[in-house]
C-alpha cells in the first residue's frame, strides 16, 4: 500500500513534518511522485521500523515525564537558576552605574569596586552580581 505524507501522519497520530523529517534523514524511504507533487511511501518495512521508533520515543518520554514529576513532588528537584551573563569592561575606565531594562522600565543601580572586581544587586530581582 501507498501512503502519502499527510496521510501516514494521520495514521501515526504525528505531525507531517516528523514524517518529513524521517525521510529527509534517511529513517523512511520515500520517492517523490512529481505529477502529484508529493512524497510517496511504499516500503512496509522502513514504516514498521518507522512505527517501532515512534512507539519507543513515546514510551521513552513518558516514563521521563513520570520520573520527573516524581522527583519534583518528592522535593529532589528544584528549579534551574538563572545563569547572569558576566559584563567585561575595560580595565582603565570603569563604570560607575548599570542600567537593566529598557525605556520607561529601566532601572539603575551604582556599583561598588573593591580592587579588581565591582559588586552590585540586580534591581529588579535584588539578586548579587559581580563583575570583573
Amino acid at each position: 500500500m501507498t501512503w502519502t505524507v499527510a496521510t501516514l501522519a494521520k495514521a501515526l497520530r504525528c505531525s507531517w513534518q516528523t514524517v518529513r523529517r524521517a525521510i529527509a534523514k534517511g529513517e523512511l524511504k520515500a520517492s517523490w511522485d512529481a505529477t502529484r507533487r508529493i512524497w510517496v511511501v511504499e516500503n512496509e518495512f522502513g514504516l514498521v521500523q518507522f512505527r517501532a521508533r515512534l512507539e519507543y520515543l513515546s514510551k521513552v518520554r513518558r516514563e521521563r515525564s513520570e520520573r520527573m514529576k516524581a522527583l519534583w513532588r518528592s522535593g529532589k528537584l528544584k528549579p534551574r537558576r538563572k545563569q547572569v551573563n558576566t559584563v567585561v569592561v575595560e580595565r582603565l575606565k570603569r563604570p560607575t552605574i548599570v542600567a537593566v531594562g529598557q525605556g520607561a522600565y529601566s532601572r539603575t543601580v551604582g556599583i561598588v569596586w573593591d580592587g579588581d572586581e565591582g559588586s552590585f544587586c540586580c534591581p529588579s530581582c535584588a539578586t548579587p552580581l559581580r563583575l570583573r
